[in-house]
């Protein structure tokens, strides 16, 4: 996945890559995962944080926790992977490589654990079925994106037989811009970040220039979804009782019409990577891959317009100085990066593409941690914080350094040894898990 932006056909395959699903898991959760190895030398951390290796895995693109504390990996090959008391389990709990396509930036990129995950053992996936049998691009016939619920067992095993389709025929025209990213809100709802594909479908040769997919409310590409947990559509979505409006993700087939979708929560997104919720709330962010000039984050808002594919970041479309105020019903970033060679001393030089992003939980690390946004960028292999003054002023600083390219893919944070870590995939060295401790002074917030 890495997002591979399209940037990036497949150093990550698929890159860019999802984040948050069920509530952040706490401390105290049982058999918190242990780390195997030491600090990797290149990397460079404030004081007070260390960088561990979890385990090893081929090609991780997203993780989560269940509530007893495992920790879920999937692959972009197709599997998920259980590691518990310490290790990971030989034996994938569920395998999709037969039914999944992983070329360019497809796979199996999204994973979401539900909130009640005690009584239903409910987990969801976000894959690229090879629904007609080829992994082509630019055919008549292309794969598609999917989200289904599975049921893990207690014997860290799944039954593909589970399989309840929940959303299904997004397709994957160009092989990249899947995005692929599940989270439940504190709604219950399951949001979903799905790619523009890539590619103009009204163009008779699949792909064009400049996509015009991600502003158009008849199809799904480009967008954040947002549905019930058993894939019926969420009736306060803005566009549910919208003349002619459809499911367009049913399984069942696309409906016919050209009314706008029912899923659609948020429009004008790009390759919206990764998504994360401020635990205990309603507010997430989006992470959005850019393709000339901006990487962005934007605030989840529903019936939000970003601008895709006329805006990039806050600027035109390519533009470094077309800048300013978007024009009327859309919506700038809440934070943009330059591409590339930024002026000495900016902490984003070199960083080309936006991945992960994640929540620091109230007390959980150090007082000036609480409610921080960190994110990272496949490129350069850094992790930034951000975080919000009065007013919503926003300052970001680079936080982890030297993570190396094709790192931080997905950011989680989780149960460890040490209390709560964050956790994060990277390609790197053949692909692996890695955590970054805290080991100063926890912050532990007034009662309320």
């Amino acid at each position: 996945m890495p997002p591979w932006p399209c940037r990036f056909a497949r150093v990550l395959p698929l890159l860019l890559l999802s984040v948050a699903c069920a509530p952040e898991p706490s401390s105290d959760m049982a058999e918190a995962p242990d780390e195997v190895s030491a600090t990797r030398a290149a990397v460079t951390l404030p004081p007070s944080y260390t960088d561990a290796l979890v385990t090893n895995i081929p090609e991780p693109t997203a993780l989560a926790f269940t509530p007893d504390g495992r920790l879920l990996i999937t692959t972009q090959g197709g599997q998920l992977r259980v590691f518990t008391g310490g290790v990971l389990l030989p034996t994938p709990a569920l395998n999709l490589s037969a039914r999944l396509c992983s070329d360019s930036e497809r796979g199996l990129l999204g994973i979401a654990v539900d909130p009640n995950f005690i009584n239903t053992a409910h987990i969801f996936l976000y894959y690229t079925f090879n629904k007609f049998n080829t992994c082509g691009t630019n055919i008549p016939n292309v794969p598609v994106n999917r989200v289904s619920r599975f049921t893990l067992s207690d014997g860290n095993t799944i039954n593909p037989a589970s399989e309840v389709v929940l959303l299904d025929n997004i397709p994957s025209t160009a092989g990249n811009h899947n995005g692929g990213d599940l989270a439940f809100g504190s709604d219950g709802r399951l949001y979903i970040s799905v790619g523009d594909g890539g590619c103009q479908l009204g163009d008779p040769s699949r792909c064009g220039g400049l996509n015009n997919t991600a502003r158009r409310l008849d199809v799904l590409l480009g967008k954040i979804l947002r549905v019930r947990k058993d894939g019926n559509m969420a009736p306060n979505n803005p566009w549910f009782d919208a003349p002619g409006a459809r499911r367009c993700g049913n399984p069942a087939g696309v409906p016919p019409g050209t009314g706008p979708c029912q899923e659609i929560y948020a429009t004008g997104l790009r390759n919206p990577f990764r998504i994360a919720f401020r635990p205990g709330t309603s507010s997430f962010f989006i992470n959005d891959v850019g393709q000339s000039v901006w990487e962005e984050i934007d605030e989840g808002i529903e019936g939000a317009d970003y601008g895709w594919n006329t805006r990039e970041g806050h600027c035109v479309t390519a533009s470094a100085t077309n800048c300013g105020a978007p024009p009327a019903g859309m919506t700038n970033p809440l934070f943009d990066y330059k591409h590339g060679a930024n002026p000495g001393g900016s902490p984003f030089q070199g960083c080309n593409s936006i991945t992960g992003g994640a929540f620091v939980p109230q007390g959980a690390w150090a007082s000036n941690d609480d409610d921080a946004y960190f994110f990272s960028d496949f490129v350069c292999g850094k992790v930034f914080k951000l975080t919000q003054g009065p007013g919503g002023a926003v300052t970001v600083s680079a936080f982890a350094t030297g993570l190396g390219s094709g790192s931080a893919v997905s950011l989680r944070f989780g149960p460890s040894s040490t209390g709560t870590s964050l956790y994060y995939t990277t390609y790197e060295d053949g692909g692996e898990v890695r955590r970054i401790n805290y080991i100063g002074t926890v912050h532990q917030p007034p009662s309320p």
